[in-house]
């Protein structure tokens, strides 16, 4: 018994070593986390801020395009306008968590639809919208890629308190049973031993 005794013991500590460093390992990871967190949340507002006068203005031209020319021949000429946006994706990593890379070209709007029945407001927003992509792939990225960093501290900070409130606390509850049943097996031994003892001097 106080063999197996003594191998969980060294077991044990080498678990709790282990755990330990892992604590320290998320700690760490967990406030990289929040930093890279802050600075892309930063970048995100001030994206939201420098692009929306441009996005506002070209909402407004097809709001005023929706007004002059009617919902139906509005829907119609959209329906005509084939997909001329490219938008690459591409997947990098931070902290290893996967991150989305947006890049999109500046492209020319060139309408598709015929003159009749149309509006110079219409021509003007689509022009809008289309000098606007590479801007507005740039907010997408940063708007997924602070989702993605929440999602990995989220995920990290389960994990910190998985050690810190379950894995360690056992492992030290656990190492204190067995240093006491050896500590009881060394009293034993003792006390066996110094009777032996009495016994062989009595005879």
């Amino acid at each position: 018994m106080s063999g197996a005794s003594r191998s969980r013991l060294l077991e044990l500590r080498r678990e709790l070593e282990a755990a330990m460093r892992g604590r320290e390992v998320l700690e760490r990871k967990r406030e990289l986390y929040l930093q890279e967190l802050r600075r892309r949340t930063e970048y995100l507002v001030e994206e939201r801020r420098r692009v929306s006068p441009a996005l506002q203005a070209a909402r407004s031209a097809l709001d005023a395009a929706r007004v002059e020319l009617g919902r139906g021949t509005m829907d119609a000429a959209v329906l005509a306008q084939p997909e001329g946006a490219s938008v690459e994706l591409e997947v990098g990593s931070v902290l290893g968590t996967r991150v989305p890379r947006l890049v999109a070209a500046r492209s020319t709007f060139r309408p598709a639809y015929g003159p009749l029945g149309t509006a110079a407001s219409l021509d003007a927003a689509g022009a809008a919208f289309a000098a606007l992509l590479p801007q507005l792939a740039r907010l997408a990225e940063l708007e997924a890629t602070a989702v993605a960093l929440r999602r990995g501290l989220h995920k990290t900070a389960r994990r910190l308190i998985a050690l810190e409130r379950v894995i360690i606390p056992s492992h030290q509850a656990e190492l204190r049973a067995v240093l006491s049943s050896l500590e009881e097996e060394e009293r034993d031994e003792t006390v066996r031993r110094r009777t032996w003892l009495a016994a062989r001097e009595r005879r």
